[in-house]
C-alpha cells in the first residue's frame, strides 16, 4: 500500500514509475535493476501497468476496443476482431468480471469502467499493477469483487501497488505499507 495525505506525492511517484513524469531525483528499481521509463508504453512493455484514478477511455468504442487500443491483434494486416473479443472474454473470465466485451463504454457504470481498466492492465501480463484509489467509485459489493481480483493477481505473482486513504482496506489486503509525507516516505 502507498498512503499519505492529499498532495503527499503518491500519484506523482507512481506516474514517475509509469513514465508519465520524469523524476527530479532518486531512482526506481524493479527486481534490483534501475529503470527509467520514458513513456507509459515503455512501462507497459516492461510489465508495469497503472489503473489511474481518473478514467481516460474512448466512450463511443466498445469494451474490447478500449482494452486493446493501440495494440489490436491483426491477421494479414487487418484487425482480427474474433481474436480481440475472444481475448477480452478470456481476461474477463480469468478475473471473474461479468461484462459483455461488445458493450459501448459510454453505457457502463463508473465501476464497470474501472473493471475494464483493471482488465486492460492485466491484459498486458503486467508484473506490477498500480491501482490509484481504485475503490473511490465502487459499491461495497464491487469492492469485494476487486479484492478477489487482487488476490488472484497476487497468487499469480503480480505485484500490486495499492494507493488508498481507506485504512480498513489497507489492513485487509496489503502486505506492506509505505506512508508518504510531503513527497518523502
Amino acid at each position: 500500500a502507498l498512503m499519505g495525505e492529499n498532495g503527499a506525492g503518491k500519484s506523482t511517484l507512481m506516474k514517475c514509475l509509469f513514465g508519465v513524469y520524469k523524476e527530479d531525483s532518486g531512482e526506481i528499481k524493479i527486481e534490483g535493476t534501475k529503470v527509467k521509463f520514458e513513456n507509459p508504453k515503455q512501462a507497459l512493455d516492461n510489465g508495469v501497468a497503472m489503473v489511474h484514478q481518473e478514467l481516460n477511455q474512448v466512450l463511443k468504442r466498445d469494451v474490447a476496443e478500449n482494452i486493446w487500443l493501440g495494440r489490436y491483434p491483426t491477421k494479414y494486416g487487418i484487425v482480427d476482431l474474433k481474436k480481440m473479443y475472444d481475448d477480452t472474454d478470456a481476461v474477463f473470465k480469468e478475473l471473474g468480471i461479468n461484462l459483455n466485451s461488445h458493450t459501448k463504454v459510454q453505457n457502463l457504470s463508473v465501476s464497470q469502467r474501472q473493471m475494464v481498466e483493471i482488465a486492460k492492465a492485466v491484459s498486458y501480463n503486467a508484473k506490477i499493477v498500480v491501482l490509484d484509489e481504485p475503490t473511490s467509485s465502487l459499491t461495497d459489493e464491487e469492492v469485494e469483487k476487486l479484492f478477489v481480483i487482487i488476490e488472484k493477481l497476487k497468487k499469480k505473482g503480480c505485484g500490486i501497488i495499492y494507493i488508498s486513504h481507506k485504512m480498513e482496506e489497507i489492513l485487509r489486503i496489503c502486505d506492506e505499507v509505505t506512508v508518504m509525507c510531503d513527497g518523502r516516505h
